[in-house]
């Protein structure tokens, strides 16, 4: 073997415009490996460029030693096309990796071609390489030596055809280069033949024209070629099926593509809302908060505080309170997301009387709902006790209530309790503006609304931590509604905790 030539001038303009004409073989390349033979059909230098770059980088960073043999070029040229491709050609050649040789080195190394002493030489390559530590040999050959004397057209189609029968039990992958113009048809058509992948055209294809070693030999029947015709009636019509499957395939996959488009998109979209929503709801009771205390410290500093001022007082620290009230519930509600996402949120199971938890709760709304004139009424049929979390269960009557007048100033808002052996049951009936049909399955989402926020307040988590709180106790929640016809929110309880 001759070692790896030594840098060259810079190369022609031609080599440096060949060097960059790697397209679309480079990636269809890095399918090809051990135990594959492939023959190069090509009429520009540019094409063999195109194979050989992608065919060597794989070799090397696969750990194969990779082989050229060169005579329609010198080893020169080649290599300065693999230093332009970024290969750096004298660390391979070192380390053993990258080898040239002349085709008498090759071919032609007892003076004349024999195809079973080529063959032969080819497995101690094999040898050599594996045991110098290579994955697998890596060859490519440059054909236009046998446009000489040597070989015969017959001898040359013999070695081709062996090769086929040795590959595929081999640690070798080979490219054999024939310029086309330059060989007879009959040479080109018998060598298309005798290797199952052919590189034209800058595209790797499996040969449709491939016959099995016998057939090339003449050892076939006329049964062995009928069946051969047949199987390759049966490939075409395989890869067509499959061609329709994988189109198949990407239609399905475009559609996912497009959901999960769709669905981030949304997500995106409630994101934003939700920011700019939780941002304006958080202000809202800082800023009358932050002007109120303003206003008493500048009274508190502009002298002693009379006693008609003890009244203002105590107006201006109520309403300081209910605005860190209002706020201390908006800060709870992230909370509860918080931890409901995580899945940690805690539950305390003690005794407890739905209607006495109801009753208190509306306690604290009366005010609110005279302010908004909502009459509230209650009927509870009957005590109603069960094992629940008393804090969880106030904060579902919570969100219902809020929610009813909210959607429902200046109606009536219903409550109703009752219950079984079994369970224990809520109704809360407003007459408000309702909810149409397509947000009835999406109002107890994070963040969701049936209305828009700008008209009413809220981060639309309200009715997301009812849902998971009622769950969480072991029960449900419906809703039915009609726009301007008012909404009923139905809470079942079993009386008892899930065993889960």
């Amino acid at each position: 073997m001759k070692d790896t030539p030594p840098a060259a001038s810079p190369p022609p303009r031609r080599l440096e415009e060949a060097g960059a004409a790697v397209g679309e073989t480079a990636r269809q390349l890095t399918r090809v490996g051990l135990g594959d033979h492939l023959c190069l059909i090509y009429e520009r230098f540019e094409e063999q460029v195109a194979a050989l770059v992608p065919f060597v980088r794989t070799g090397l960073e696969r750990g194969e030693q990779c082989v050229y043999l060169v005579d329609e070029h010198t080893a020169e040229e080649v290599a300065a096309v693999l230093r332009e491709s970024g290969v750096d050609v004298e660390a391979e050649g070192e380390r053993g990796a990258l080898v040239f040789q002349s085709t008498r080195e090759a071919y032609l190394r007892t003076g004349r071609f024999v195809p079973e002493e080529m063959l032969a030489y080819l497995r101690e390559l094999e040898r050599q390489a594996l045991e110098a530590g290579f994955t697998g040999l890596r060859i490519m050959g440059e054909m236009t030596w046998a446009l000489g004397a040597e070989p015969e057209g017959e001898q040359l189609i013999r070695y081709e055809t062996l090769l086929t029968g040795f590959f595929p039990n081999s640690k070798v992958v080979a490219i054999c280069q024939y310029h086309r113009s330059r060989f007879p048809p009959e040479i080109i058509r018998d060598v298309m033949r005798t290797h199952p992948l052919v590189i034209y055209g800058n595209e790797v294809h499996g040969n449709l024209f491939y016959e099995r070693p016998e057939l090339m030999l003449g050892k076939e029947t006329a049964a062995l070629r009928v069946e051969w015709m047949l199987a390759q009636l049966r490939r075409v019509r395989a890869d067509e099926r499959e061609l329709v499957e994988l189109g198949m395939r990407l239609g399905q996959q475009a559609e996912e593509n497009a959901r999960l488009y769709e669905e981030a998109s949304e997500a995106v979209r409630i994101r934003d809302d939700f920011l700019s929503v939780a941002s304006h709801e958080l202000k809202t009771p800082l800023t009358p908060l932050h002007l109120r205390l303003q206003s008493l410290k500048r009274e508190m500093e502009s002298g002693p505080v009379a006693c008609q001022h003890r009244e203002r007082v105590i107006r201006v620290v109520e309403s300081a309170e209910a605005q860190l009230r209002k706020l201390a519930a908006l800060v709870d509600d992230l909370l509860d997301v918080s931890r409901l996402t995580e899945g940690k949120l805690p539950l305390t199971w003690e005794d407890v009387e739905l209607g006495e938890v109801v009753r208190e709760v509306m306690g604290r709304f009366a005010q609110q709902a005279a302010k908004m004139d909502c009459e509230l009424e209650l009927v509870v049929e009957g005590p109603v006790v069960g094992r629940w979390d008393r804090l969880r269960l106030d904060q579902v009557m919570t969100n219902l209530l809020s929610n009813a007048m909210k959607y429902g100033a200046g109606h009536p808002v219903r409550v109703r309790v009752e219950g079984d052996e079994e369970r224990g049951v809520l109704v809360v009936k407003d007459e408000g503006i309702g909810i149409a049909p397509e947000h009835l399955k999406r109002i107890f989402g994070k963040f969701e609304r049936a209305v828009s926020g700008r008209n009413y307040g809220g981060l639309g988590l309200g009715l997301y931590i009812t849902q998971q709180i009622v769950q969480a106790l072991g029960g449900s929640i419906q809703v039915e509604s009609e726009p301007g016809r008012g909404s009923t929110f139905r809470v079942e309880l079993p009386l008892r905790p899930p065993e889960s």
